[in-house]
């Protein structure tokens, strides 16, 4: 093995660990892009291919495509992922705390959205939907959600809603339980500024922020351009996707409670004005 690919990795064992979770459309693919973009510290992704597994993946390569391959494909992905755990764990996952996190002195980050601005984004972009997109997001909203074994939640939830709801309880019992420090980075402070945003989050837990950059476009196929995501949170456009009736529906399903403990509050359903 050459000499720098040795250097390289001692350096990245040196790495200050920090491991992000948080729920889809949240903003994890771009903070793990900029943490393993900013020198000395390393987002704890590890590589989880196996031999053995090589070749079922290849025939599932081979001889399906479209909806079916993407199913066995994260029907394996679950497979890999059980050989896993802890600081190892599917950021999409609800954190279950075990002594691999102590062991790495790892920080964990949990990335949080408000729940009508994520329900919303979640039906624009529904990853690992299992079942026909409804016409319209109040339909979504009383669909029942089929989960991926990964997420460590139950197979089959009543609503998408569920998600939000499953993984903020597993963040706030974590962070309770953990025996590493933990923090919250919201959405909505983070998608209007990156860097201020994720490198405070880094200086709380003692880390340099020194170099952040915000990360390359786009971190998405087809993803908006900067200008224009920027222009529709800060407009919060989102809000006009939102009819009081389904308002009302995400005020029934959201766990407000939970919200509580990461700052969300329910809001009247006459501040949205979507048709239905």
């Amino acid at each position: 093995m050459a000499l720098g690919k040795i250097s390289r990795q001692l350096a990245r064992l040196r790495d200050r660990k920090v491991k992000i979770f948080g729920e889809r459309n949240t903003g994890t693919r771009a903070v793990v892009r900029m943490l393993r973009a900013q020198k000395g510290v390393s987002p704890g992704a590890p590589g989880y291919k196996k031999h053995d597994l090589d070749a079922l993946e290849n025939r599932i390569n081979e001889k399906l495509e479209g909806f079916h391959h993407e199913l066995f494909s994260d029907a394996l992905d679950d497979i890999r992922r059980s050989r896993l755990g802890g600081h190892s764990a599917w950021k999409h996952a609800a954190p279950i705390v075990d002594e691999s996190y102590a062991a790495k002195k790892a920080s964990v980050l949990f990335l949080v959205r408000d729940p009508y601005s994520w329900i919303a984004a979640l039906y624009r972009n529904p990853y690992h939907a299992r079942a026909p997109l409804p016409d319209s997001l109040e339909a979504f909203l009383e669909q029942p959600w089929l989960t991926v074994r990964r997420e460590n939640i139950a197979p089959i939830l009543m609503s998408p809603m569920e998600l939000w709801n499953a993984k903020l309880r597993a963040y706030h019992a974590f962070a309770a339980a953990a025996p590493v420090p933990s923090s919250v980075l919201c959405f909505e402070e983070f998608v209007l500024n990156p860097v201020e945003a994720l490198g405070a989050a880094l200086t709380g837990f003692g880390i340099s922020a020194k170099g952040l950059e915000e990360a390359a476009e786009p971190t998405k196929k087809q993803g908006i351009a900067r200008d224009a995501r920027m222009h529709y949170y800060k407009a919060k456009a989102w809000e006009q996707e939102i009819s009081p009736q389904t308002a009302a529906l995400i005020n029934t399903y959201a766990d407000w409670d939970v919200a509580a403990h990461f700052g969300y509050l329910r809001r009247d359903p006459a501040e949205f004005s979507a048709d239905k």
